[in-house]
């Protein structure tokens, strides 16, 4: 009798892959199996009158590897942050029904669970981030035997968006004025951050207030601006 494995002669350690060979029977047994073993497994049988064989395909189960490399950024926020990954190469012998989403701020060093997705899905949006902090992303593949090991962001990401707030404009001049209005005009600021001005916001206060609040805001980015409503001698 002989035991193959893929088209190989099968190899007996005698202590994970043992042989029982008695007169009538031949079994193998192998202890602690692992993805490896799984295949097509021949036993052959010879004597004077001829050879018969039997075979049996063998899948044995075990959790998904980790998913697919690279783990990067998709969009930075200052908010959020969209990670893409792959697939496992290995499922583990079963479908993988879906992935686990961890988060971690530098500052605290803990690893937050953050959500879960289906199995078709292979990017997720981290939500609710601190502005200007940085942080370590990680992500699990699941399948029914359980968690595959993580795939980790290999240095930290910084919460930021992709430009920075525009400088402060000139300070407003008096353009026009009545009892009840007054124009203003200002200089543009020297940098708009990396992003094209979209509108600006006046605000007012009271000579005798610490607060400023909203009184107009321009339609476009033209430096100017027509605040109405105004109480007299105020």
């Amino acid at each position: 009798a002989s035991w193959i494995k893929s088209n190989e002669p099968l190899k007996f350690d005698n202590q994970r892959i043992c042989l029982e060979q008695l007169e009538r029977n031949s079994s193998i047994t192998i202890k602690k199996s692992v993805r490896n073993d799984t295949g097509k497994y021949k036993l052959v049988l010879t004597n004077s009158s001829g050879t018969i064989e039997s075979e049996a395909q063998v899948v044995v189960l075990d959790r998904p590897l980790a998913p697919g490399g690279p783990f990067e950024a998709e969009e930075v926020r200052a908010h959020r942050i969209k990670m893409k990954w792959k697939r496992p190469l290995d499922d583990g012998g079963c479908e993988i029904t879906g992935y686990a989403l961890e988060r971690m701020d530098e500052e605290t060093g803990r690893w937050i669970p953050s959500g879960e997705v289906g199995p078709d899905e292979t990017s997720f949006d981290f939500k609710g981030l601190t502005p200007n902090k940085k942080y370590k992303f990680r992500v699990k593949a699941i399948n029914k035997e359980g968690e595959s090991e993580p795939l980790e962001t290999t240095d930290a990401i910084l919460a930021k968006n992709p430009y920075d707030p525009p400088s402060p404009p000139s300070q407003p001049v008096i353009d026009d004025y009545d009892n009840k209005s007054v124009s203003l005009k200002w200089k543009r600021p020297p940098s708009d951050g990396g992003r094209p001005i979209t509108h600006y916001v006046v605000e007012i206060k009271d000579k005798f207030s610490p607060t400023w609040s909203e009184v107009a805001k321009t339609e476009d980015p033209t430096p100017e601006c027509k605040v109405e409503g105004l109480k007299e001698k105020m």
